[in-house]
């Protein structure tokens, strides 16, 4: 049986690779049509899919391990995965991404949380 710390580092490397996988690698605005127009490159389809394999691995953490690795391995990664690719974006006018980091984080752990404890009551969950 893997221990914690194991699971742990499973789920945070997986974590890691939905991140890669689904947001493009640089979170600068690009501009558009209209020259005086910027836009963002990350789109509502990357949060929605992001959104989607977070809740999948959260409950998976959660049913193995339980809520502690969930929030560990799950929301810690994104939310410090956030931090940097928002911080290495260049943007118009002030750069405002730890008042975004405070908008995900907590939601973000919340919904963690509640996916785990609920993976975790599932028959089985826990072994």
């Amino acid at each position: 049986m893997i221990r914690a710390a194991g699971v742990t580092a499973l789920f945070a490397l997986a974590t890691a690779v939905l991140w890669w996988a689904v947001f493009p690698a640089d979170w600068s605005v690009v501009p558009t049509r209209d020259p005086n127009t910027l836009a963002s490159p990350v789109r509502v389809s990357h949060w929605a899919t992001a959104g989607a394999g977070l809740a999948v691995l959260s409950g998976a953490a959660g049913y193995l391990r339980g809520v502690r690795v969930a929030l560990v391995s799950v929301a810690a990664p994104a939310v410090v995965l956030f931090c940097v690719y928002s911080a290495a974006a260049e943007v118009v006018g002030a750069n405002l991404w730890p008042v975004g980091a405070l908008f995900l984080a907590v939601p973000l752990a919340a919904g963690v949380a509640v996916i785990a404890a609920l993976a975790r009551r599932l028959p089985t969950g826990g072994r």
